[in-house]
């Protein structure tokens, strides 16, 4: 398909995009294509200075974006990936120069592709220059949607009212022939259907108890050898995780998380690096021991991973829909917001492409459902796995924790399951491929004979 004249035949109205970050700046680059003019609404007052912002409060974490979801930025900026480079973000090759330990083993180091790092606010605003530089995109920073507009039969979303965050009286409708709500987990969109008299989204709502905490660093050079980056899952008996990463200009960000509230990493300095002793390697001990730090430790919650099912609702009106974590708000820990981001909005790009506007709603949500089905699917079953995720069966937990423990341990050694792991957690390919005979055959020769994880 010729993706530039079919849009320009398609080409139609005026879309609003309410939030800009990762989701909303890749859906505003796809409705570009297809709208005459697209405007892009943000609560927050853009600096563009590199600065974790207050909408975005996982920003200060750590953030990377794998190779499905590269590709897609590279499908929507060809070379943006390698501009990237140039000013200073990390490329890891992925297993080579990650050091993965999942269920406590380490996985065989394989060359699997290539792994873009950055901080959440460089990657931000080097995405939205990029989307902003469009003639036919504009930002309104500092406004906040606050109420929908529709037709007299509600059949329609018109447009939305906006207000300046503080400032009463600021009050402004824009009309627009789609709105899209980018706005995030509270899912703003998904309550404006039942004001408006729509049944709202069933929602999957799986209480993971997740909390961070973060700090950057300059590392002394050569400090972690080869490797770009360690990450340390964690496991049913010791439910505390840790991610090293490096990411622009030579600063590494040290992430920790746990499970439950008796394991969520503390937020006072020496405290903080001692929680990461209990899960470093050697040389990452070393090297955080000879660390600088450049930022103070910063701390977030993710209570639950929500999915919302838009795709079965049977009426809806038309010229609204939601996107990005307003759908689906997986469990951080897993890496792959960025990436089901990037590929929802590529699924609203195919279907504006394939049919314009016409029943768009119903269209997009089925698209999305496919394309984040699976990542859904892997990580609550890892979250099943650790018994301090209620709502599941002791003896469920402990097979989930069991298949995924010997797994790790044929990933460990057998490069073609090392393959497979990695496919599955980066969505580079499908977890259906941790089923295929080999893999299985190799889980169950290392399946433990002890009952319980050590």
């Amino acid at each position: 398909m010729n993706l530039a004249r079919r849009s320009t035949e398609t080409r139609t109205g005026h879309a609003l995009v309410l939030g800009a970050g990762i989701s909303g700046l890749c859906a505003a680059r796809a409705l570009s294509e297809v709208f005459d003019r697209v405007t892009l609404v943000e609560r927050d007052t853009l600096a563009g200075d590199g600065a974790v912002r207050r909408g975005v409060p996982q920003g200060a974490h750590v953030h990377s974006l794998t190779v499905r979801g590269a590709n897609v930025l590279e499908e929507f900026f060809p070379g943006f990936v390698g501009e990237l480079a140039a000013d200073g973000a990390t490329l890891a090759t992925a297993l080579s120069e990650v050091e993965i330990v999942f269920f406590g083993s380490l996985l065989r180091k394989v060359p699997l592709g290539t792994v873009l790092q950055t901080s959440r606010p460089f990657l931000e605003d080097r995405l939205r220059a990029k989307v902003c530089a469009a003639p036919n995109v504009t930002l309104l920073d500092g406004r906040e949607a606050t109420a929908p507009l529709t037709t007299s039969d509600r059949t329609r979303v018109t447009g939305v009212r906006t207000a300046r965050p503080g400032a009463p009286g600021s009050t402004e409708d824009i009309d627009a022939d789609l709105v899209v709500d980018a706005m995030g987990r509270a899912g703003r969109g998904a309550t404006w259907l039942a004001t408006l008299g729509y049944e709202k989204p069933a929602e999957q709502r799986l209480r993971v108890d997740v909390a961070y905490a973060s700090r950057r660093y300059r590392l002394p050079p050569g400090a972690m050898g080869p490797d770009k980056a360690l990450l340390v899952g964690a496991t049913p008996a010791r439910p505390r995780g840790l991610v090293l990463t490096s990411q622009e200009n030579g600063i590494w960000v040290l992430s920790l998380y746990g499970f439950g509230r008796a394991h969520h990493p503390p937020t006072a300095p020496d405290q903080f690096l001692l929680f990461a002793q209990e899960l470093a390697s050697a040389d990452a001990r070393e090297a955080l021991r000879r660390a600088e730090p450049v930022t103070d430790v910063a701390s977030f919650a993710h209570p639950h991973a929500v999915r919302r099912h838009f795709h079965r609702l049977r009426r809806l009106p038309d010229g609204l829909i939601s996107i990005g974590d307003a759908i689906c708000s997986l469990n951080p820990i897993y890496g792959a917001g960025m990436t089901v981001a990037a590929l929802e909005a590529a699924a609203l790009r195919e279907c504006l492409l394939a049919d314009g506007t016409r029943n768009l709603p119903r269209r997009f949500y089925r698209s999305a459902a496919k394309a984040l089905h699976l990542s859904w699917l892997f990580s609550t079953l890892a979250d099943k796995s650790m018994p301090q995720v209620p709502g599941t069966r002791p003896a469920l937990s402990a097979l989930l924790a069991q298949s995924f423990r010997a797994t790790m341990r044929a990933a460990a050694t057998d490069p073609k399951v090392a393959a497979a792991v990695w496919n599955a957690v980066s969505l580079t390919g499908s977890p259906a491929e941790l089923a295929r005979p080999h893999i299985i055959t190799a889980m169950l020769r290392n399946w433990p004979r002890e009952p319980a994880e050590s």
